[in-house]
Parts: C-alpha cells; sequence; structure tokens
C-alpha cells in the first residue's frame, strides 16, 4: 500500500479552524451577529471559556490538519472516523449549549457540513460506498435530513404523549385516552367515513377510468379534465360549495325547496364532499392500469368465443385489481388526512384530523393532541403498508419487452352507454358545485341577498394581498428545493446500491403516509425549542412544503430514470467525464419532464397546503390557505370564495403551463406519486 498525503482532511480541518474561530456558532434571541470587542461572542472559540467540550472540535481540525501534513497508509480512515465523531461532536455541542434562547447557529451548520463532507470523502474512497464523494455526501445528508424533519417529529409526538406534568411515563397515553369519553366514537367516525368515502370514490374512479379508456365518444375529453380538478382545488372548497348548495341558506334547499336544515352538516356532508375531492385521485390511479392492459389477452378471450361481457368479467377486470386496491387504500389515507373537509362540514361529527387540531387550539392540551395524532398515523400507515405489499407482492403483469399488437376491446354496449350516463351526470354535478364557488364571490351575501357585487375581490385586493404573496413566495422557493431533493434522492435510490438504501426510499416515502395535522402538530413538537428553534419562522413552513412534497419529486424522477439506459452514463464516465458532466449534461435533459412535473405539483401543493401548516403559520407569515378557512369559520363565504377563485385560477394557470412544456403524460405520475397527499 502506497504512503499518501490527505488533502481532503487539511482542506477540512483548515476549513473547520477557520469556521470555529470566525463564524458565530450559535444564535441567541434571534440574533446571530453579534459583535464584541473581543469579536462575535458566539463562536466556538469563545464559548470554549464556558463549555471546556467545544475544544474537543479544536482538537479534531487541528488533528486532521496534522493528518493531512503527515504521510499516511490509511489516510482515509482519519476522513471516516474523524467525519463520524464531528458530526456528532457538532450536534453534541448545540445541544449542550442551546439553553434558550440559543440555537443553531451559521458556525454550527457549517462545521457540520465541513465534518459530513470529509465523511463522506473517506467512505467513498474506501469502497464503503461505492460512488464518488458528490453522491456519498449526498446519501449521507439526505439521511440526516429525513431523520431531522421526517422521523425526528414523529419522535416528539411520541415523546410528548408520554410526558405529562410529573413527568415521562409509560402508561400516560392510557390514562389520556382513560379521560377523553369520545374516543371510540372518533375512531369509529375517522375509519367508518374513511372506508365509505374510499368505497365510493373507487367506484366512481373506476367507472370513469373506463369511459375514458374505452368509450368510442368524444365526451372522454371533457373527463380527462374532470381529473385535473382535485389537483387545483384548495381543500376545503368543496365544503364550502357544498354549504353554499345545500346548507342553511342554500340555493338548492332554500330557495328551491324552501328547507332549513342542517343535515348536510356531519357525515352526508362530508362524504359527498370527500368522494367528490377523492374521486379524480381513484381515477387517475386506475386510468394507468386500465391504458396498460394488454389487447392480446382481450383478443385471445374473444377469439376463444367468449362474449364481451365474459371477457370483461373474467380477462379484463381481474387484471385492474392492482389499480383498484391501490386506488383504495389511497383514497382511504387520503380522507383519515383530510383536514379541510372536516373543519367546515364535520358540525357534530367529530373526526380524528379535526379533534387533534381542537385537542391544542381549543383545549391546549398537548398531549391529547400527540396521542391521538399517533392513532391517526396508526391508521394511515396501516393503509399504506398494505398498499406497498399489495404492489409488492402480487403479480399482473401485461406489459413485456415485446411490442403490444391489437385494439383495446371496446366496452359492452349496454356497460358503456351506462358508464357514460353515470359520468355525464357526475361531471354536471361537479360543475355545478365549482360554480357556486365562483358565484358565491360575486353576491352580498349568499342566500340572503344575491345582488351582484365585487366588494368582496376589493376586500381581497386591500386586505388579503399580503397573505398571498407570502403563499407564492413560500411556493416558488419550496417548489425547485423540493424538486432537487426529490429528483436526486430518486436518483441514488435507483443508480446507486449502498446501505441502508430501501430504509432511505421507504422513509422518505413515509410523508406521503403522515396526515397533514400529525405532521404539524410534529413540527410545533419538535422545533419549538432549542436546539432547533424554528416556529414563527418562513424557514419552518419552507420545510414543511419540501419534505411533506417530497414523494412528488422521488416518484416523478424514479419513473423518469427507469426508462434511461444506465449505459448512457456509463458511456459518459469512460469518456472521462467528471460525475458533475454526466448529471448536466446527460441525466438532466433526459429527466426534464419529470423536472418540470415535480416543480409544478410541489408548487400547487404548496399553494394549497392546510393541514400541516395550520399550526405553523405565525402573523408575520400568514398563508392564503389559513385566510380563506378563518373566513369561512367565521361565516365570510363571500370573501373566502372569492380567495379560493384567485387560488384556482393561480394553480389552473400553472397546470397549463407543465401541460405546455411537458405534456399530460407527466400528471399521472405526480399524483400517482403523492402528488395529492
Amino acid at each position: 500500500m502506497s504512503v499518501v498525503h490527505s488533502r481532503a482532511c487539511l482542506a477540512g480541518g483548515t476549513g473547520l479552524l477557520a469556521t470555529l474561530a470566525v463564524v458565530p456558532f450559535v444564535s441567541r434571541g434571534g440574533l446571530t451577529f453579534l459583535p464584541t470587542r473581543d469579536g462575535f461572542s458566539f463562536t466556538a472559540l469563545v464559548l470554549a471559556s464556558q463549555q471546556p467540550v467545544f475544544w474537543l472540535l479544536v482538537t479534531l481540525a487541528v488533528a486532521w490538519v496534522a493528518c493531512g501534513f503527515l504521510a499516511q497508509k490509511r489516510s482515509h480512515q482519519a476522513a471516516i472516523w474523524g467525519g463520524a465523531g464531528g458530526c456528532l461532536i457538532v450536534l453534541w455541542l448545540t445541544w449542550a449549549v442551546a439553553v434558550k434562547p440559543y440555537a443553531f447557529g451559521p458556525g454550527a451548520i457549517l462545521s457540520f457540513g465541513i465534518c459530513l463532507l470529509i465523511l463522506g470523502y473517506g467512505l467513498s474512497q474506501t469502497g464503503y460506498i461505492r460512488a464518488d464523494t458528490f453522491v456519498a455526501v449526498s446519501i449521507l445528508l439526505l439521511a440526516f435530513f429525513v431523520i431531522l424533519f421526517i422521523l425526528f417529529p414523529l419522535f416528539a409526538i411520541l415523546r410528548q404523549s408520554m410526558m405529562g406534568s410529573k413527568g415521562f411515563r409509560l402508561n400516560l397515553p392510557v390514562e389520556t385516552l382513560g379521560h377523553y369519553p369520545a374516543l371510540w366514537r372518533v375512531m369509529r367516525n375517522s375509519m367508518g367515513l374513511a372506508v365509505f368515502v374510499s368505497c365510493t370514490s373507487t367506484l366512481i374512479g373506476l367507472a370513469f377510468a373506463l369511459a375514458a379508456a374505452r368509450s368510442q365518444s368524444r365526451f372522454t375529453v371533457i373527463l380527462r379534465a374532470f381529473s385535473l380538478l382535485p389537483i387545483i382545488t384548495p381543500p376545503f372548497v368543496v365544503g364550502m360549495a357544498i354549504i353554499l348548495l345545500f346548507g342553511l341558506q342554500g340555493f338548492v334547499t332554500g330557495q328551491l325547496l324552501g328547507l332549513k336544515t342542517r343535515g348536510i352538516f356531519g357525515f352526508p356532508g362530508l362524504a359527498l364532499a370527500q368522494t367528490l375531492s377523492f374521486a379524480p385521485v381513484a381515477f387517475l390511479v386506475i386510468a394507468s392500469v386500465v391504458e396498460s392492459v394488454n389487447p392480446a389477452l382481450e383478443e385471445a378471450s374473444l377469439t376463444l368465443r367468449a362474449g364481451r361481457w365474459h371477457t370483461f368479467w373474467k380477462v379484463t377486470f381481474p387484471l385492474l385489481r392492482p389499480g383498484v386496491a391501490n386506488a383504495f387504500l389511497l383514497t382511504i389515507i387520503e380522507s383519515l388526512a383530510d383536514f379541510g373537509n372536516p373543519i367546515i362540514l364535520g358540525g357534530e361529527f367529530e373526526v380524528l384530523s379535526t379533534e387533534i387540531f381542537f385537542s391544542i387550539v381549543g383545549r391546549f392540551d398537548q398531549t391529547l393532541s400527540a396521542t391521538l395524532g399517533l392513532i391517526l398515523l396508526s391508521f394511515s400507515l396501516t393503509a399504506f403498508l398494505l398498499q406497498r405489499y399489495w404492489l409488492g407482492e402480487r403479480s399482473y403483469v401485461t406489459v413485456t419487452g415485446k411490442p403490444q399488437s391489437g385494439r383495446p376491446m371496446p366496452l359492452p354496449k349496454g356497460l358503456e352507454i351506462g358508464l357514460l350516463a353515470f359520468c355525464g351526470f357526475w361531471c354536471a354535478f361537479t360543475l355545478v358545485i365549482y360554480l357556486s364557488v365562483m358565484s358565491g364571490g360575486f353576491v352580498e351575501i349568499w342566500g340572503i341577498n344575491n345582488t351582484f357585487t365585487l366588494r368582496h375581490y376589493h376586500q381581497l385586493v386591500r386586505d388579503g394581498m399580503g397573505a398571498l404573496q407570502t403563499t407564492l413566495i413560500l411556493a416558488a422557493i419550496s417548489s425547485p428545493l423540493t424538486a432537487a431533493v426529490g429528483i436526486l434522492l430518486a436518483y441514488l435510490v435507483v443508480r446507486h446500491r449502498f446501505l441502508g438504501r430501501g430504509a432511505l426510499e421507504f422513509t422518505s416515502m413515509l410523508s406521503f403516509a403522515i396526515p397533514g395535522t400529525v405532521i404539524g402538530i410534529g413540527y410545533v413538537m419538535a422545533f419549538n425549542q432549542s436546539p432547533f428553534l424554528l416556529t414563527g419562522t418562513a424557514t419552518i413552513l419552507v420545510i414543511s412544503f419540501i419534505f411533506r412534497n417530497m414523494p412528488v419529486g422521488i416518484r416523478s424522477g424514479i419513473a423518469a430514470l427507469a426508462q434511461i439506459d444506465q449505459a448512457l452514463e456509463e458511456a459518459s464516465v469512460t469518456l472521462r467525464a467528471s460525475f458533475a458532466m454526466t448529471i448536466r449534461r446527460v441525466i438532466l435533459p433526459l429527466i426534464r419532464p419529470a423536472i418540470l412535473s415535480a416543480l409544478v405539483f410541489s408548487f400547487v401543493r404548496a399553494v394549497t397546503a392546510i393541514s400541516a401548516v395550520v399550526f405553523l403559520v405565525s402573523a408575520k407569515w400568514q398563508l392564503s390557505t389559513k385566510v380563506i378557512l378563518d373566513q369561512a369559520e367565521n361565516g365570510r363565504y363571500g370573501l373566502a370564495t372569492a380567495y379560493s377563485t384567485v387560488l384556482i385560477v393561480i394553480m389552473a394557470a400553472a397546470i397549463a403551463l407543465m401541460y405546455v412544456l411537458v405534456g399530460k403524460t407527466t400528471l399521472r405520475g405526480g399524483v400517482e406519486g403523492g402528488g395529492l397527499a
């Protein structure tokens, strides 16, 4: 073995010494750079006089510099052990000095980054990660972010559920639920609603998928447009529309039928609102399976003298089972996680997502909210695991390497007529729902004074533009970061083999299964204290957008990379192109549609987010969806519907732009990848 110098250790040690001496290690009371006569008061060298353990980090930096000058046989071992130890020391020291009002400062972040870079270099050079330093560091950094922003909030909820006034107790969740008499009713309501909505949404989605893919009618173009509605709709718009139509002053109940009833509130209204919201999601999932069925199988059945009905029930429908099962489980997750419709239409029909919210906002009981959050998480996670098991263990392969021949079998005539009639009725009803939302912003008081007015839009321009600008700015900041993180993680998972690859992929996709209210209370409990003091800032909102919407980029990236032959990248490397050049000149141009779809979908989801951010907004950083929710709760439906109409127009424009740039095929990948979670 040759004797070498470790330039990485020399550079890393020098950089770490400079960081510890110059850059503030922690921030205090929101202030980072607080100069004194002797320099910045919060650098690591200054803090070492109060916390002697800081000299461990200084010693590590000096040791790295020495390793860089000394010739060694195993110079990379110093990078591995020093990098791992340095990361742990930085985290430990920041936690040790993080007595309020201290928090992570730029010095701690930069020091951690240097240690992580050196660790990645060592793992790459020794072959523990068979890739260059960039890939190794990316794997480590993404793993750290996933642990910090997905697993750590869940751990904070678990810890809070067992932390009472008398300290930590394992049996505290049981005691907390024992003093919550509505537990079984709330659980029964949540699961009963989720199963009912999942059944109705899956059946409607199946009807639309069959009609859109197999009907010869030109009406199918409208059915395709129907699939865009949940993407561009804020989460509680459908609930408000149902109130405008069927509430106490509703157009149908009040003006047409002369009824004064609150019957739409509770289970009937929630079931209708969620079915309207999630049936298009089921349609998108099932439509991809319908279109992938090999026509040769149906032709073989017809050749053997089976009729169209017999072929449909014995050949076509069994091949659709994975899509139907996927849509069923997906809509269960969506229903359990839904917060916007229950908060508007729930009435006395309590569900877990809203009870978690009221436990904090109404009862100020974080222990109860954490315990209920764990129950909701267990329901959603069970459905998520069943979904992965169903798709992972069963094989319904009909697409092979051979080109498909033949045309898809038309539907039986009676079935086609019935499906088109039902889909036409449902589209017309959906259109009425959306027209009521838009018209609600142009009348004085819906159902009482229907005089035309632009007052609500004038008020929106006068009072609501601040929240709208904040929403668009934060969404614009988070969407490229979301796409970059998702696409990079997809590339690492698809193209590289490393220890913990499966765990990293599963954990990163876990944010799709975690309900938004659980994410929200987890972030409050995890990042409302030192050293991660982020609540009340724009940073926590951007972070929640990134890691909540990350599955969009991951699934889009995986789908795009699966179609690219790895030989193209190997050829680039063989021609001595660097990894960065290979990424820039080969990979990125080929996955451009996936990048654009991830950008647009993450932007749209950030604009429409409510359940996760309802706990994270502040007076300084207010979001449009929270403003709409507040107006709707106070009965100001005119301003709420005007605001919703503006958001729908903005998001429709974003989706139309993506249609122009990349085509309609990427829409399906975005939704299946968690685009609507």
